[in-house]
């Protein structure tokens, strides 16, 4: 091994630890699972206390019953549960709920929000659309303006991709929509097996339009990245005979990566990838062009 070569680490230093939730994406809270009543919070990062509404220390040594209702201890190993967190002032934010249970009776316990339009009474509907497996517009906007509020707290970056297949309309016309709805799966599912983080969202956004929001990514690798998806597409070698990039179906894409201002509105990265997609479409499709958050 070099000797400027990275140490490698068997055991996370707790201190590392600490500041790895405090920035996770998902709302985190450490529990005593073996006391009685849902038992008592130990840890819990930032993002938590964001949702509630309250300073960050504020949960710790709570009982979990007084942050959230319509919740059982072990009742998510493996999927998600419906839950919702208690604010400060009394409104509720619903959310799904996982949980992994660690040494010593202890549970670790992620609360990830649910779009409004999801919720009907206590009961958490899909927030996918329909069966592509992708997030809606509704659960993207969601979690976009949570993250921005995470990044515009913390100084962290934020990045947006929009993705529009080319001369999809053309596409239409001589396939039909059957076969275009058909491609369209396999697009978003492609997109989707390439974005591997669990705090990354691939939404349907519009008819043909995808987007990936992603967190803490740096530009010259979300660049990249993007590059790689359309690669993806291209390699399905879907036939487009009237394609004007090619024998095959092929898609462009706009990316904005950057830290958001402190009085700046989420919906600005979402308009400045829509500018960037614009330029990469209008300069002939197949391609990335990057842009820029004011």
């Amino acid at each position: 091994m070099p000797d400027d070569a990275p140490t490698p680490m068997n055991t996370l230093d707790a201190e590392l630890l600490v500041e790895v939730l405090r920035h996770a994406p998902d709302a985190v809270a450490v529990v005593d699972g073996a006391q009685p009543g849902g038992g008592r919070i130990l840890y819990s990062n930032a993002t938590l206390a964001l949702l509630l509404q309250r300073p960050d220390d504020w949960p710790v040594g709570r009982k979990l019953g007084e942050i959230e209702t319509n919740g059982s201890l072990g009742a998510a190993k493996v999927s998600s549960a419906p839950v919702s967190l208690v604010c400060a002032d009394g409104t509720r934010i619903g959310c799904e709920r996982f949980e992994s249970r660690l040494s010593g009776d202890r549970l670790v316990v992620f609360y990830r929000p649910v779009p409004k339009l999801a919720l009907e009474g206590s009961q958490v509907l899909p927030t996918l659309a329909g069966n592509s497996g992708l997030a809606t517009r509704e659960h993207l906007m969601e979690v976009l303006r949570r993250d921005w509020s995470i990044a515009q707290r913390d100084s962290r970056s934020i990045t947006v991709m929009r993705f529009d297949l080319d001369a999809f309309r053309t596409y239409i016309e001589i396939f039909g929509r059957m076969a275009a709805d058909n491609v369209l799966r396999q697009v978003g599912k492609t997109i989707a097996a390439a974005m591997r983080r669990t705090s990354d969202v691939v939404a349907r956004f519009d008819d043909d339009e995808f987007v990936v929001l992603g967190i803490s990514m740096e530009p010259p690798s979300a660049l990249a990245h993007a590059e790689q998806i359309l690669g993806r597409v291209r390699a399905l070698a879907v036939h487009h005979p009237r394609s004007p990039t090619g024998r095959y179906l092929t898609m462009s894409c706009g990316i904005v990566t950057g830290a958001p201002g402190r009085s700046s509105e989420c919906e600005s990265i979402l308009e400045a990838a829509a500018k960037a997609l614009l330029k990469a479409k209008t300069d002939g499709g197949n391609r990335v062009v990057g842009g820029e958050l004011k």
